[in-house]
């Protein structure tokens, strides 16, 4: 393996394979004309090969840079399950209805309960599905623009935090740990979501990245 494979490896760590093939190219194509031009200049071959490297600088830097504007293996792995779960969900009718038809029967029994004086697993089912109904239903609103993008984001994360203060009750506060590990699988999806907004041009974004 030479200087400029090494060079590639570090540069490209972490990356999504379509950005990685990318830099590889591009500084395929720089390393070549910097390697061209210091023979032109006299350099010998080895020399010129030197010349070439050190003028790309250094790979570890140049990883975190493409790492601030190209997508990460991470990244593309959740935009990949979020197509996934975007196609599963919308385009078969029978689990698109089941669905759709969960929150419902969720609330529905809620009310049961708090009928029957189960007030607690009431609050509890109730709670389930009000989350159950952002979650769901979201997907199927026609939110195709930025803007109804971050107006449906910020009413989810209103409705989730109060479905948890509704879920735990008076005892909210001091469940607040517990509060946040329930929610932190959310969050981390959520900052990878925002990561890729940023990354990709909007007429690129697939619809769950609007939600």
């Amino acid at each position: 393996m030479n200087g400029l494979d090494l060079w590639l490896n570090e540069a490209t760590r972490c990356l999504a394979r379509d950005a990685a093939l990318q830099v590889r190219t591009e500084i395929g194509e720089h390393y070549e004309s910097a390697r061209e031009a210091a023979i032109d200049g006299g350099a010998a071959a080895d020399q010129a090969d030197q010349i070439a490297l050190t003028a790309l600088g250094d790979a570890k830097s140049a990883n975190r840079q493409y790492r601030s504007v190209l997508l990460t293996s991470r990244e593309a792995r959740v935009l990949r399950e979020g197509n996934w779960e975007s196609r599963a969900f919308c385009s078969h009718r029978l689990v698109k209805s089941l669905v759709v038809s969960i929150p419902g029967i969720a609330v529905l029994i809620a009310f049961t309960l708090f009928r029957a004086g189960a007030i607690d697993v009431a609050r509890v089912v109730l709670a389930i599905g009000i989350a159950m109904g952002v979650l769901f239903l979201a997907p199927f609103l026609p939110v195709y623009t930025p803007v109804r993008g971050r107006i449906v984001r910020s009413v989810k994360w209103v409705v989730l935090a109060g479905m948890l203060v509704l879920a735990y009750g008076p005892d909210a506060l001091k469940l607040s740990w517990l509060l946040f590990a329930s929610v932190w699988p959310v969050v981390w999806i959520e900052r990878t979501r925002i990561s890729i907004r940023r990354k990709l041009p909007v007429a690129q974004w697939p619809k769950h990245l609007y939600l």
